[in-house]
């Protein structure tokens, strides 16, 4: 009897806490600015002067908060680009940019001058054996890759998404090919269908759509911990002491340590893909359009929204 009368106690507050999930979500539906509209668009980033970067499938663009736009970097008319699908811009003087069609990343100074092209191999393994640095003096004939995502670590490392074997290939300062990250599978580690890539001073974070989960690392590739999420998530994002974790509807805000804080709602005509935080505004990314609220207003919703 008593045992029976736990498990509904347990069931009752269970229900509460679910009732309560329901009604901090904040469902956002108007508020929404559009910056600018945008064709084909595939990734979003911020540098620490807050300007904002949109990838498209043929260029980059860089916009201030307003909208503005302040360069534009389009290298199809040239050849110099396939398909882009993502870029960091890290402290703004360096961005790095992938192509998935080229199977490279460009890295470009903020005066637009192309410095490297960093050619991301098939087989990473044999390359690993022959040759620990791959640009475009090398001179070797490699098949080469698929990178979907790029991310720049604290001390300058830096990461890719190779789609084609479903990993993340990491390079040291000095742009040396160094090691790959996540063998394939759904073990501790393992990955299956990494999206989306993020760093902070100590990790790396990829986000594995088939998994619903953020695989946590440190720099060596060292596998740290989990974060269920769910499946069809869209992009990560670091912002802060949070990781954001985009969904085509909604954004959860988690702690880097895993713990959820909010989710949002968010209720656009298409779906959305990135979203960062710029000053006191949420930009928010879909494939044709760049909008933004504010995030004290948005915040304020939430909070209203628990009590």
């Amino acid at each position: 009897m008593t045992r029976m009368k736990n498990t509904r106690i347990n069931l009752l507050l269970l229900l509460i806490f679910l009732a309560w999930q329901v009604e901090a979500q904040d469902t956002l539906r108007t508020g929404f600015e559009v910056i600018t509209d945008i064709s084909d668009a595939h990734s979003l980033a911020v540098d620490s002067e807050e300007l904002i970067y949109v990838v498209t499938a043929s260029e980059l663009i860089q916009l201030d908060v307003q909208g503005t736009i302040r360069a534009r970097l389009d290298g199809t008319s040239t050849g110099a680009f396939g398909e882009l699908s993502d870029i960091d811009p890290g402290n703004g003087l360096i961005w790095v940019i992938a192509d998935e069609e080229k199977g490279s990343l460009f890295r470009f100074s903020k005066e637009l001058l192309h410095l490297e092209t960093i050619r991301v191999p098939r087989d990473i393994h044999v390359e690993l054996e022959r040759s620990p640095r791959l640009d475009s003096q090398d001179g070797f004939s490699v098949a080469l890759g698929q990178p979907i995502a790029v991310a720049i670590g604290a001390s300058g490392d830096l990461f890719a998404i190779e789609a084609s074997s479903q990993s993340v290939l990491k390079w040291d300062a000095s742009r040396r090919l160094e090691r790959v990250i996540g063998d394939f599978g759904t073990g501790a580690g393992q990955l299956i269908e990494p999206v989306s890539i993020a760093t902070d001073a100590t990790s790396l974070y990829v986000a594995d759509r088939a998994l619903g989960a953020i695989k946590i690392y440190d720099y060596f590739g060292g596998y740290k911990r989990d974060i269920k999420t769910g499946q069809d998530l869209n992009n990560i994002a670091v912002v802060g002491e949070e990781l954001w974790v985009i969904f085509p509807e909604s954004i959860r805000i988690y702690s880097t340590r895993g713990s959820l804080s909010s989710q949002i709602m968010i209720k656009l005509d298409a779906p959305l893909i990135a979203a960062v935080a710029v000053s006191d505004h949420m930009i928010l990314l879909t494939s044709e359009q760049l909008l933004r609220i504010s995030t004290q207003d948005t915040f304020v919703n939430l909070n209203d929204s628990k009590e």
